[in-house]
């Protein structure tokens, strides 16, 4: 490129656009007409977030091809840390639970954040038993583990929280019920004076769905 002068020329209109293009292409090396080209591209995309996302208009097959291929994804990430059994089991359920032939018409597909705040607090809790899941009708995921006539059950919201219901039955008909929401982090915590093995732990009775 040294001793190289580039003399513009006033030219109006899109043949000046163009002669101007065509003489720089012409001096300029390979590689670098590859960088300008890559560097106009990037220029002519729109950026991540001045896109947003939306679903209006779309099919609820497309809605629902979208969540399971994005929890799909999600999973992968952090499949390192998930037993081969647990995902192929967890890809089962949700392949289930989007076959649309008993939906209602305003029942959404799996929200995607729902899905992220459960995958945290699966690799938060490390449970040794697989829960049953199953949907909101906003899409929320909703896990419950099942010991004999005891039930838990955490629906995952959106941004880390979790929302949990037990019932735990002693000698009486009547169940014990308790209650709570609490972010991913502090779930353990909160469900420590519950004794969460009891649903957690294979120790226990337990009746699970098969899938």
């Amino acid at each position: 490129m040294s001793g190289l002068i580039i003399t513009p020329r006033r030219l109006s209109g899109t043949t000046a656009n163009w002669t101007m293009g065509a003489l720089l292409h012409s001096a300029l090396s390979t590689e670098t007409n590859i960088i300008a080209n890559w560097l106009d591209e990037l220029r002519r995309r729109p950026s991540p977030a001045s896109v947003t996302p939306t679903t209006e208009g779309q099919s609820l097959e497309r809605r629902v091809f979208d969540a399971l291929a994005d929890a799909k994804v999600s999973t992968s990430k952090v499949a390192m840390h998930l037993e081969r059994d647990l995902r192929d089991r967890l890809f089962r359920q949700l392949d289930s639970l989007h076959e649309t032939d008993q939906w209602e018409e305003d029942d959404e597909p799996l929200n995607h954040a729902s899905f992220q705040t459960f995958l945290k607090a699966i690799l938060t809790i490390r449970p040794a038993r697989r829960p049953g899941l199953g949907l909101s009708h906003t899409g929320n995921l909703i896990a419950a583990w099942t010991t004999a006539r005891d039930r838990l059950t955490i629906e995952f919201l959106p941004n880390d929280r979790v929302s949990w219901v037990l019932a735990r039955y002693d000698d009486t008909d009547e169940p014990a019920r308790f209650a709570g929401q609490t972010n991913v982090s502090e779930l353990v915590e909160g469900l420590a004076p519950h004794r969460p093995d009891h649903w957690f732990s294979h120790a226990s009775k337990s009746h699970e769905p098969s899938q």
